[in-house]
């Protein structure tokens, strides 16, 4: 199937709607959609300064990831130690 420029115009103005007034509610389907349109394309053609930004964004993303995973097992580390076993 083919997605025409204005489909993906209209996909572009729903994600900034929902982006910039911060719609919490209608984000999993949002990025659901751009997942479908990123998953279905082979390579894209990107200007420089966008493939900067994405880098930049791309770090971003795994430097919370890596910091919640972190704090993640330090918490379950310190419940190890809290939780004492029983004695049967």
């Amino acid at each position: 199937m083919q997605v025409t420029q204005e489909q993906l115009r209209h996909v572009v103005f729903l994600s900034e709607v929902v982006l910039e007034g911060n719609k919490r509610g209608m984000m999993e389907e949002t990025i659901q959609l751009l997942l479908y349109i990123v998953k279905s394309l082979k390579e894209a053609e990107i200007p420089t300064d966008v493939s900067l930004e994405m880098e930049h964004l791309t770090a971003q993303i795994e430097e919370r990831l890596k910091q919640e995973n972190d704090r993640l097992q330090e918490i379950e580390l310190n419940l190890h130690f809290v939780r004492k076993p029983t004695k049967p």
